[in-house]
């Protein structure tokens, strides 16, 4: 049976109300069985979604209004914009005209949901790809005939395979120091599997994660050994891509994770404080406010603090000399006026820590510290040209600084470090559609300045032999150190063009190319063609693939000494060109992807990946000797290959969880094109040699379950988590360094016999109380439990690239959250 629903499209006026234009007609199908209310009562949709490039990410403001199949308003219908996960972005009402607005999106993968006195009228996915306004029609019957965008960039249907994470979901990360949340629910996603201090691997990739916060891409890395990431409490959502990547992102590899902030622009001002106690002295306090300074200008700050006796992972299973403690905080100004939009923002942190040590340099007295520097300015104009062309041009700074301070009984071998990275850069983009196109053009430059200072000598040369450093090192004791001093001030710049081609309501195609030029510190370019498609089977079935290239430069810390001709000397290599010394080689990849997805009723969906990566002049950062000092090195070949695997029970009675599973092998061939290296080991991996390296971790598993009563304000959440552990390299020692390897503290989390560290699996539960609900604010009592059966585990062992660290045990804390409103 054919049912006639008379449709009303709506246009933007600048003043910003909603215009009605002609009507015409879409036609759905129904079947017998269907409820009344099914059959009866259809939902006209207009988006009208005002956001600026991805790439340089912005806001956006979602304007629509529902109407009945009578073309009568609809007044009290609920509308929730939701994450990926399900948790609850925004929520509105429709007003007595059937209008509602939720200002303040960004660009991300959504669940839209319409209900009307608890029944629910519509489900349907959106991705808000960002650039242009946007008017998305989605009509709603027992079985829809018609999905179609109208205009702007955006819709169900896409290339890309976003994960978009609320800022309410993260700030519920049950870490014991706020700034780990971010970490922690990247590795709930399929693909991302954590190693040591918050380094995240993803694809086979060590270290190829592009943040790129409110619109400014940072390229350093944020783990907790390099850098202060952003601020949980202030964090409107994240925006997850590992698969199809556009063009306009570039200089890494990995994923893109985009962190866009709260502006202020909201009608009244809002909040939060969170403040809490753990074991291990562990506290912290951080909160947020936004809101408006007018009519059109909107603030937001947040400031964080937190100290812990376990600040990073200890070498020692019994947490060794590991104090430490940071501090943040930002600001920001969003100023719209009329078709621009402004913003400029300011940001600093610095932390200080303990250098974590094993049981001997603890009885020897040692007392390495490390300290920490970050800033970052920033400002981006946004000019909204017509209703199909924007652009937008965006500025900033950003100075980090580190220095490690040896002390007197350091054993075997002592260090002092102090580097300087400034980078400096310019952003520009121009969107423009027409027809089903979407074409995005753009460029991108940035200036770096780096300074460091390096030392070591050896203490103990017995101790140092032992622990495998080659002749060379040993010849430094504190009579003779090995010193590097050295200044330099590369660049970077690219070219991008795409163009996102809606073929048909069921086929959507993005094609683009990206050229990036490199002086880091080799002169080096690259052309990077990308595809990416996605065909709906039927409705609820969509299978997607891309083809791509990509480019990424050696991290920027630390590369002076890991291409200089005095870290040369100290290589193991027989050979003046390879090994350690040389220049380090900017990584490419050639990325592909196939997916499905499906959905299982208006509650689940499931998602399955299979994907491959080659790569030539792989970085594979290694630690230096138990230190803080991360340099970059760089492996001949990799190949890599996968499969991942989600289903997500969207929010239902109270109910939500999701399931996931990845498998990923990694293999490198040898020669080592570039780094440091003081081991004699590694020499064994010569031309052709191959290898199985520190970030094959083969199998992930990992479940999450939450019930949530809205009535008595209380929920209860529980996590699981399963990881094989990672190579320890047995392959490259002799019968007595094994031996000796053995005999080292905490070794039972080794299997001898396979050459990895032991899987571990690991429970966490959490449960909250709002105790007290007022009109002007809410307050809530947290209390967690992480490592429920405190298993002892390890994330690597003896690894010559990435040493020994050991996974945390059972954590309590509690905490207090304070959400307030005008």
């Amino acid at each position: 049976m054919q049912h006639a629903i008379t449709e009303l499209t709506w246009n933007r006026c600048r003043s910003g109300f909603i215009q009605r234009r002609p009507a015409r007609k879409v036609y759905y199908s129904s079947s017998k069985g269907m409820s009344r209310i099914d059959l009866g009562r259809a939902i006209l949709i207009t988006l009208l979604l005002s956001s600026s490039a991805a790439a340089q990410l912005q806001v956006s403001a979602l304007k629509g209004v529902v109407v009945d199949a009578q073309r009568q308003v609809v007044v009290g219908a609920t509308i929730v914009l939701q994450d990926s996960t399900g948790t609850s972005v925004a929520t509105r009402t429709s007003a007595p005209d059937g209008t509602f607005q939720i200002a303040d999106i960004a660009p991300g993968s959504y669940v839209l949901r319409v209900e009307l006195r608890s029944t629910l009228l519509l489900t349907r996915r959106i991705v808000i790809r960002g650039s242009l306004p946007v008017e998305v029609i989605l009509d709603v019957g027992p079985s829809v005939q018609e999905d179609v965008v109208v205009r702007g960039d955006a819709g169900a249907l896409t290339a890309e395979q976003p994960a978009s994470i609320a800022g309410d979901a993260l700030r519920r990360e049950q870490e014991p120091m706020p700034g780990h949340r971010i970490q922690s629910a990247l590795v709930r996603l399929p693909g991302f599997m954590e190693e040591d201090n918050g380094l995240v691997h993803v694809r086979g990739v060590d270290d190829g994660l592009l943040y790129v916060q409110d619109g400014i891409p940072v390229y350093e890395r944020l783990d907790r050994l390099f850098g202060i990431p952003p601020s949980a409490s202030a964090i409107a959502s994240l925006h997850v891509l590992d698969a199809y990547i556009p063009p306009e992102f570039g200089f890494k590899s990995g994923a893109v994770i985009e962190v866009r902030s709260q502006t202020g622009l909201n009608a009244a001002w809002s909040g939060n404080l969170d403040a809490g106690l753990a074991d291990t002295a562990t506290r912290h306090v951080e909160g947020a406010a936004s809101g408006p300074l007018g009519g059109a200008v909107g603030l937001m700050v947040t400031a964080s603090h937190e100290r812990s006796d376990r600040f990073l992972d200890p070498v020692d299973p019994d947490n060794l000399h590991n104090e430490g403690w940071a501090s943040a905080a930002t600001t920001q100004l969003t100023w719209r006026a009329g078709a621009n939009l402004i913003t400029a923002s300011a940001q600093g942190g610095r932390n200080a820590y303990d250098v974590p040590h094993d049981l001997t340099q603890e009885q020897a007295g040692q007392d390495q510290r490390q300290r920490m520097w970050q800033m970052l300015g920033a400002a981006t104009w946004q000019r909204i040209v017509s209703d199909r062309t924007v652009w937008q041009l965006s500025a900033y700074m950003r100075h980090g600084a580190a220095a490690l301070t040896a002390s007197p009984n350091d054993t075997p071998v002592t260090s002092t470090a102090r580097r300087t990275n400034d980078r400096g850069g310019l952003l520009w983009s121009l969107t423009h559609q027409r027809g089903r196109h979407t074409a995005k053009t753009g460029f991108e430059a940035s200036a770096l300045s780096l300074d460091e200072q390096f030392s070591f000598a050896v203490t103990d040369a017995d101790a140092a032999a032992d622990a495998g450093l080659t002749e060379a090192a040993i010849a430094h004791d504190p009579s003779h150190p090995f010193l590097f001093v050295d200044r330099r001030g590369p660049s970077l710049w690219s070219l991008f063009a795409q163009d996102a081609y809606r073929v048909s309501n069921r086929l959507m195609l993005n094609l683009g190319v990206r050229y990036d030029r490199s002086r880091l510190l080799l002169a080096a370019s690259q052309v990077s063609p990308r595809a990416g498609v996605a065909y709906e089977v039927r409705r609820g079935t969509v299978l997607r693939a891309s083809a791509q290239r990509l480019f990424q430069p050696p991290q920027s810390e630390y590369l002076l000494l890991a291409s200089s001709e005095e870290a040369r000397t100290l290589s193991p290599f027989d050979s003046d060109e390879i090994g350690g010394g040389s220049s380090v080689p900017p990584e490419r990849q050639t990325a592909l992807d196939f997916s499905l997805l499906q959905d299982v009723t208006s509650h689940g969906r499931v998602n399955v990946s299979v994907w491959r990566r080659r790569a030539r002049d792989v970085g594979d950062p290694n630690v230096f000797f138990g230190t803080t000092v991360t340099v970059p090195n760089s492996v001949a070949r990799q190949h890599a290959w996968g499969l991942e695997a989600r289903v997500d029970v969207m929010p239902y009675r109270g109910w939500s969880g999701a399931l996931s599973y990845s498998r990923a092998r990694v293999e490198q061939f040898g020669p080592f094109t570039g780094g440091l290296f003081l081991e004699e080991q590694v020499a064994a991996i010569r031309d052709g040699t191959r290898f199985t390296p520190d970030h094959d971790q083969r199998h992930s598993l990992g479940a999450t379950l939450a019930f949530s009563d809205d009535r008595q304000h209380w929920r209860v959440a529980g996590a699981f988590r399963y990881q094989t552990g990672t190579p320890v390299g047995l392959d490259e020692l002799n019968a007595d360094e094994v031996d000796e390897l053995r005999g080292r503290r905490g070794a039972e989390v080794v299997d001898f016999e396979s050459g990895r560290v032991r899987a571990y699996a690991l429970t966490d539960i959490q449960a909250e109380w709002a105790f007290m609900r007022r009109q002007r604010f809410d307050l809530s009592a947290v209390a967690w439990v992480n490592n429920v059966t405190n298993e002892l585990y390890a994330f690597n062992f003896g690894n010559a690239f990435s040493g020994t660290h050991f996974g945390s045990g059972r954590r309590v804390g509690v905490s207090l959250r304070v959400l307030f409103r005008r």
